[in-house]
């Protein structure tokens, strides 16, 4: 079943399971599927059956999001021999407040340590394994991030940005199942005030370069070195959609996405660009 995904990311099955497979994985995956929610803003009928998941992402390479990205690196690292666990979060995004559990990670167990395997978390997802017991400063990709332990038994994911501590999300040590990613599909596919319902967020994490657009504003960043693109015009969005990230998005779609979630944000005689929602 994952022979075409293992495929395109140039991966041969580890003949047992260890780290350093598990690395490879996650930094072709992140380089080669963008995160994005197109589909939700289309509404497109979003099924996380996994031969869904696996016509959407690997046959049509129309990327999604983190129930889509990371049951499909589950259930590939199952079908391998890894010893994986379903586990939900609460994105904070450095706010920490009263928010659903719409975030789903994997954790995989190896020889007695505890990793996190998170391929579906837009421009600021790590490039490589978090260790769950390493309370330092832990290297995945071009960016660093910390695991905080909390007295509750919950963990912090956090990002070093800037030299600064970043709270991404929260995770615990719950027994999830797949009807518990249902509710959380479900809230950030049709909750009137959910993220993905009011934006549009598209992003790819090359080993290199990361590019992450937000409705109006494309951010590139190469080498420690970060531009800023507003985006203008649906000439302007079809370019970046099919061109920066590859995406199967024809002409008229993005005239639509352009006109729906991008123009709004552009600021309008000589007013600052609406405020993005979170």
């Amino acid at each position: 079943m994952f022979d075409v995904y293992l495929s395109q990311l140039s991966l041969t099955p580890p003949e047992t399971p260890g780290v350093d497979f598990l690395n490879k994985l996650v930094e072709r995956h992140v380089a080669t599927y963008s995160f994005n929610n197109t589909g939700v803003l289309l509404r497109e009928t979003l099924s996380l059956e996994l031969s869904a998941i696996l016509h959407k992402l690997v046959t049509r390479k129309a990327g999604g999001f983190c129930f889509e990205h990371n049951k499909l690196v589950m259930h590939c690292l199952d079908s391998l021999g890894y010893d994986t666990r379903l586990v939900m979060g609460r994105v904070f995004n450095n706010h920490i407040r009263d928010v659903p559990r719409t975030h789903r990670v994997t954790l995989v167990t190896l020889d007695g340590e505890d990793y996190l395997i998170d391929c579906g978390f837009g421009a600021s997802v790590p490039q490589a394994l978090l260790k769950l017991s390493e309370q330092g400063i832990q290297q995945a990709g071009n960016r660093q991030y910390t695991i905080k332990p909390l007295p509750n038994g919950e963990y912090d994911v956090v990002l070093i940005k800037e030299g600064c501590p970043f709270v991404l999300y929260r995770i615990d040590s719950a027994v999830y199942s797949e009807a518990d990613c249902t509710a959380g599909h479900l809230y950030s596919i049709a909750h009137p005030q959910a993220v993905f319902v009011n934006n549009l967020v598209v992003s790819i994490n090359k080993p290199d370069q990361t590019h992450a657009l937000i409705n109006h504003t494309l951010t590139s960043t190469f080498q420690g070195r970060q531009e800023e693109t507003r985006v203008t015009s649906a000439e302007q969005l079809t370019h970046i959609l099919q061109r920066v990230f590859t995406l199967p998005v024809d002409t008229a779609i993005c005239h639509f996405l352009f006109e729906r979630y991008v123009q709004p944000h552009l600021p309008q005689d000589g007013q600052p660009a609406a405020p993005e929602q979170s």
